[in-house]
């Protein structure tokens, strides 16, 4: 078993959104944006204090999950693969570049499959 550190995603998170928010500080942005944004910034943060309070008085997180099928970790990928071709369609046919590793990654994991080894 081994802690990992999901607040510092959090927390990153806001504290890139508090870089972003300096940016439009230097380009003169309109006080309501920064009232907004920075409410953000400040709920982003409060729910890393959060995060970090669960994973303290929480149990140890396990480092690998078993899956009830085989090919089961291939859904995911498959899901957004699929989603950015149907994107591709209204956006761009620059999507297929993203969704084609995407798919391909499908495909080896249902090929490969994702269970744990014994």
């Amino acid at each position: 078993m081994k802690r990992h550190l999901p607040f510092v995603v959090v927390a990153g998170w806001g504290v890139l959104n508090g870089v972003l928010l300096a940016v439009l500080a230097v380009y003169g942005e309109d006080p309501m944006v920064f009232w907004l944004w920075g409410g953000v910034v400040v709920l982003l943060e409060l729910a890393a204090v959060a995060v970090l309070a669960s994973s303290r008085s929480g149990p140890e997180q396990h480092v690998r999950y078993r899956v009830p099928d085989r090919a089961a970790g291939a859904v995911v990928p498959a899901a957004f693969g699929f989603l950015l071709v149907a994107l591709a369609f209204v956006y761009g046919l620059w999507l297929l570049a993203l969704a084609g590793p995407l798919l391909l990654v499908a495909v080896a994991l249902a090929v490969r499959g994702t269970t744990a080894r014994e």
